[in-house]
Formats: C-alpha cells, sequence, structure tokens
C-alpha cells in the first residue's frame, strides 16, 4: 500500500503531528487535497489558515491511509523586559518599552507554534516600592497556531495584554533573575532568555561604588567631586551598578543550561562593560566588542528577536512510525516539494528522523514556511 503522510505542527510539546498515505507522483501536491478539520494526533494545528489535519479516508486519489506521529521539540523564548523609568523615553511617539514590547508581540505571532513563549517585567509591581524584584507576567504557553489573514490568536492577545505596564522605577536586574530561577529550571525542553535593556542594573542596597560605576555621577545628577552613591549621599547605593550580583545571577541561570542573550537598546551605551559581563555569564558573548546584543535602532529589534529564536528553533522531525520504504518519500513545506539535498533540502538520519539543511531550514527558522508535510508513495523527488 502506497503512503500519503500529512504532517502539520500541533500546539503541544513535543509538538505531535500526523502523516497519511497516498498514491501516485502526478497526483496534486498534498496542500490540494481534501482535509479534515483536526489532526490525527490531537491538538489545534496550524497550516496557513486551512483546515488542519490529514485527508479523510474517503478524499479522492487516495488508496488507503496510514498515521504516523512526528515530534518536534518548540523551544521556549522567555523575555525578559525593562520597565524602568527609562524605558518611557519617547519613540516615534510611543514609549521605549512600548516599542520593544510590539516587536516581541510581532514576533511570537510570526513564529506562531513554532515557538513557546513566556515573559517577565522589571521591577515588579508594588506600589511604594519602585525597586520590587521583577515578575513573570506570562507562564510559557505554546504560540498561536497561525491564524486565518494573518490575525492575532488567543496567546498572543493574552501576551499583549499581560505585558501592558507603564515604564517606572529602577532596574533590579539581579533580584529579578534571582526570582525567575525556579520558573527557568522547572520549563521542559530548550529555552533561552531574552533580556532587553536601556542600562545598568542597580536597586541593589548592599551595593559598593566608586565614581566609575555611580550611575548618578555618571549620568550627570550628582556633585562630580563628590561620591554620591556612597551610604549617606544623595544617590546612595541603589544607584551603584549592580554588577557583581548580576553577573552571578546570570551564571546561575546560564548553569542550567539556559543562555542568556544580554539586548542593549539605545541608551544602554554607557554601560556596556556590564553588559559585556551579563553576555559572558549567559554564554552568548559575540566574539568582539561589543559582547553583548547591541541595538541602535529600535526599528531593527524585531529582526534582532528573530535571529536570535532562529538559533533555538530546531530542524528536525523524528517519526515515531516512520515509512517502511525511505526511497519513497518527500518532503513539502507550504504544498512546496523540498528535493532531498544535503545542501538546501532534507535528508534522513538514521531510520527515523528527517532534517531539513540550508534554505529550507532557514525556510522554517524564520516562520517562512508554516505548514510541514511529508509524504510517502511516490520515489523522492531530487534536487534538478
Amino acid at each position: 500500500m502506497r503512503r500519503f503522510a500529512w504532517l502539520a505542527l500541533a500546539a503541544v510539546v513535543p509538538l505531535v503531528v500526523t502523516s497519511l498515505e497516498a498514491c501516485s507522483e502526478d497526483r496534486p501536491g498534498p496542500m490540494q487535497q481534501k482535509k479534515t478539520t483536526s489532526g490525527a494526533g490531537g491538538g489545534s494545528l496550524f497550516d496557513a489558515g486551512l483546515a488542519g489535519g490529514p485527508p479523510s479516508l474517503d478524499a479522492p486519489g487516495l488508496c488507503g491511509n496510514e498515521l504516523h506521529q512526528v515530534v518536534f521539540d518548540a523551544p521556549n523564548l522567555y523575555f525578559v523586559l525593562d520597565r524602568s523609568g527609562s524605558m518611557a523615553a519617547p519613540v516615534a511617539g510611543d514609549t521605549a518599552y512600548d516599542v520593544v514590547r510590539a516587536a516581541m508581540l510581532s514576533l511570537v505571532k510570526h513564529l506562531g507554534a513554532l515557538v513557546r513563549v513566556g515573559a517577565a517585567i522589571f521591577p515588579g509591581i508594588s506600589l511604594g516600592d519602585t525597586c520590587a524584584p521583577g515578575e513573570e507576567v506570562f507562564a510559557v504557553t505554546q504560540g498561536d497556531p497561525v491564524q486565518p489573514n494573518g490575525t492575532e490568536g488567543p496567546v498572543t492577545t493574552a501576551l499583549r495584554f499581560a505585558t501592558k505596564v507603564a515604564p517606572s522605577g529602577g532596574t533590579p536586574t539581579s533580584a529579578t533573575l534571582e526570582v525567575l530561577l525556579p520558573t527557568l529550571a522547572a520549563l521542559p525542553g530548550r529555552t533561552i532568555v531574552l533580556l532587553a535593556t536601556d542600562g545598568a542594573p542597580n536597586c541593589n542596597s548592599e551595593a559598593s561604588c566608586g565614581l566609575d560605576e555611580c550611575q548618578a555621577y555618571l549620568e550627570g545628577y550628582c556633585d562630580p567631586n563628590v561620591n554620591c552613591c556612597l551610604p549617606g549621599g544623595t544617590a546612595g547605593p541603589l544607584n551603584c551598578v549592580d554588577r557583581p550580583a548580576t553577573v552571578a545571577a546570570v551564571e546561575a541561570i546560564h548553569a542550567l543550561g539556559i543562555d542568556v542573550y544580554v539586548i542593549g537598546i539605545p541608551g544602554s551605551d554607557l554601560y556596556s562593560g556590564v553588559l559585556d559581563a551579563m553576555a559572558t555569564a549567559g554564554g552568548t558573548a559575540h566574539s568582539q566588542f561589543p559582547l553583548y546584543v547591541k541595538v541602535d535602532d529600535l526599528a531593527t529589534l524585531e529582526p534582532t528577536f528573530a535571529a536570535i529564536a532562529a538559533a533555538a528553533i530546531t530542524c528536525e522531525f523524528t517519526l515515531s512510525d516512520p515509512p517502511t520504504d525511505k526511497g519513497l518519500t518527500n518532503v513539502y513545506l507550504d504544498g512546496t516539494v523540498v528535493p532531498y539535498d544535503p545542501a538546501n533540502g532534507w535528508t534522513w538520519v538514521g531510520d527515523d528522523r528527517v532534517w531539513l539543511h540550508g534554505d529550507a531550514c532557514s525556510l522554517l527558522k524564520t516562520g517562512g514556511a508554516v505548514n510541514v508535510q511529508i509524504v510517502s508513495g511516490c520515489p523522492t523527488e531530487l534536487p534538478q
């Protein structure tokens, strides 16, 4: 019996997708076949607005169908957003915080169920405490199936409302990361943290510093002849750059196997030293200075986020019930056949894994393809 294998990415982790059998080379592409409304593997599917799941048993052109399950591990993208008072700086009629938040939301909407997403803000919402440790406002959740007509799905909408806060307060980075550590440690699968900030960590009453790391002095808010960050000074220790504690907190997260990307938006240049140290502690330092992810133009922030996310998205699919004849298998991305090619197509790894390579992998990682299909029953397509 020849096979038609239908794969659509499901909104669960591990991602369960289904496959089905088909007949001959001259049949229409898989996306042209009749579809049912749900996949045999269960869960909510995303397929560019089409009805999800395999063709029904009586779909024309099929000689029978046998369902398979494929596992796709969606990574956890965990955003830690600085909402300190300086993030209220106006940017094109908005605040810097809202521009950062919009870039995050656009990426999450675009990637859909390729990722799981969570978010925390700092400082936390605590009346009268401008240095309250940050808090998780959105627990890690599978991204939305891609919505019809490019509309926003319920997960992205919920993330939008959860992060809708006004910029205010200090920058308690170390205390925030310490609070988040148990939450991050408990997450299944691969996790990366994207920490976006416009300045240096502070808010540690136990900190001490000279003028070289007194933020009030560096930013021109105190007498240049007096260290105003000393205890009892006009700024006090809360305005010291909280370097040791923050670097240690980042190291503790990285020790869990979690990469921490430190993203400095405009305004952070003055504190490149501590941001470089944080990036090094997080396992993401560049090979040359600046070591952190420096964003000079907020218009480039979304592609910056996207490049980081792409590195975490896998191009590997494990078939728990693989075809018996690997030579009669094809892979489709959004209805277009991908050749069997180790450079820019796909290959088998062992008997039960399919890997995308080169251009095909890049298309998936960037959300350029939202529907993956594996078709068995026809000779494998080779590069022309």
